[in-house]
């Protein structure tokens, strides 16, 4: 059969009479037969994936004598982060099977032969694929985010809880200007024992030393800046500018014991800690220290509040930041992109290639339909097996192509538009094109 593209042939195809009006019995068939089919297909992947997890944490809950509820509570949270993998796979096996099992038994020729084309056949699985990829992006962009997040704290307040562990978070900010470092960082808006390295500027005077004119801060200026104090000092009205030229660019590690976040107001406020300034001339004299001589000794605060417009992120930004990235949703990834402008190149290539696979990646459920109906009709003698080993076949071939573009679009060899969205884009096309030349 000559499969080349002819103008006539095309013509006949869309002109000839065909069937498309709701079939309902031969419709309700079809969907039975898939339906049974995809359904053992995810519940089999499910079980298997389930007895991965046990196999892997397993060991840490038991050693840590935790609850069965709890085990129980941490297999359900894993387990969404498992299906949104697990439908499209099952969409491409459960097609291919009943289609080719159709095949088999001489049905499809059957269908054909009343004047029901190839893709007609396929339209209720087509309805299946399209509602499972709207559940699949519900998975990756909702539930998924949460209840790994949930998951992850169970492990650790669960079956970490044995040991004695603190967990060292350090975060820098997008400007480069904060360093941040949280002995034990929790999700919400109060952390405990916090550092925040950043430089010295007007708002941290202010705040840290208030008016040079004021007893009070004269004697802060006295402790914290002791070679320059008696100058600053003497200058009468030229205080303000002369202690802003000390202080200004220095190094500062602010300390607290608390540390609060108001959401709404989106202000930082620490509490009960002290600071330390570091001296900026070994930048000159020694260009590998860049400022590690302190100044002074800890000087005490009891309350300091910083706004927005002193330090923008917030503590989502510092979870997420820490995140492994593929755990983040496309929302989360435009939105670190967004409030980041000075981002480097390199790490805006890894969120960008991101965000577009994320979109792409649940179109792969229509992948299964338009590559599995073609496929598992080609050969209706050949049987159920060839087509399920043609579905794995495929199913590893995409994978590897979807990595090996993720990883260059990570790199920056390719456009992450391109990286993220052409392999799943190529296939879909390929698979209606399958579909348009095998109708006969």
């Amino acid at each position: 059969m000559n499969k080349s593209f002819n103008f006539k042939e095309c013509r006949k195809f869309f002109t000839m009479k065909r069937r498309w009006f709701p079939l309902w019995i031969l419709d309700w068939y079809i969907l039975r037969e898939f339906l049974v089919k995809y359904c053992i297909l995810m519940l089999v992947f499910i079980i298997l994936f389930i007895l991965s997890d046990v196999y892997n944490n397993i060991a840490d809950f038991l050693d840590a004598e935790a609850p069965y509820g709890m085990i129980v509570r941490f297999l359900l949270m894993k387990l969404p982060g498992n299906i949104r993998f697990i439908l499209p796979v099952s969409m491409l096996l459960g097609c291919m099977w009943c289609m080719a099992t159709f095949g088999k038994n001489l049905e499809i020729t059957a269908m054909r032969a009343s004047g029901v084309s190839l893709f007609r056949c396929g339209v209720p699985i087509l309805l299946v694929g399209v509602i499972v990829t709207g559940v699949n992006i519900y998975f990756n962009e909702f539930l998924v985010p949460h209840t790994e997040n949930i998951a992850e704290r169970i492990h650790a307040t669960t079956a970490e809880r044995r040991k004695d562990v603190r967990h060292l978070l350090a975060y820098r900010s997008p400007d480069g200007k904060r360093h941040w470092l949280f002995r034990s960082f929790i999700t919400g808006e109060v952390q405990n024992h916090v550092t925040l390295r950043t430089f010295w500027n007007e708002s941290l005077i202010r705040q840290f030393i208030g008016d040079p004119a004021s007893p009070r801060a004269q004697e802060v200026i006295k402790r914290v800046l002791p070679a320059h104090s008696h100058k600053i000092l003497s200058l009468g009205k030229g205080q303000k500018e002369a202690l802003f030229k000390a202080l200004n660019g220095r190094k500062i590690d602010i300390f607290a014991q608390r540390v609060h976040y108001n959401k709404k107001h989106r202000v930082w406020t620490f509490e009960n800690g002290h600071f330390i300034s570091f001296d900026r001339k070994d930048e000159y004299d020694n260009s590998a220290s860049r400022g590690t001589s302190q100044v002074h000794k800890e000087e005490k605060y009891a309350l300091a509040v910083f706004h927005r417009d002193q330090i923008p992120e917030r503590p989502d930004d510092i979870s997420n930041a820490v995140r492994e990235k593929d755990d983040l949703s496309t929302t989360v990834i435009l939105d670190l992109v967004r409030r980041n402008p000075n981002m480097p190149e390199r790490v805006r290539n890894i969120y960008m290639t991101l965000f577009y696979y994320r979109i792409s990646f649940p179109l792969a459920c229509l992948i299964a339909v338009f590559l599995g109906i073609p496929l598992a009709t080609r050969n209706e003698r050949t049987g159920s097996l060839l087509a399920v080993i043609s579905a794995v076949v495929i199913i590893v071939i995409y994978i590897v192509i979807a990595q090996v573009f993720m990883i260059a679009g990570k790199a920056g060899f390719v456009p992450p538009l391109i990286a993220g969205t052409l392999p799943t884009a190529a296939f879909i096309i390929f698979g209606i094109w399958r579909v348009f030349f095998d109708r006969h």
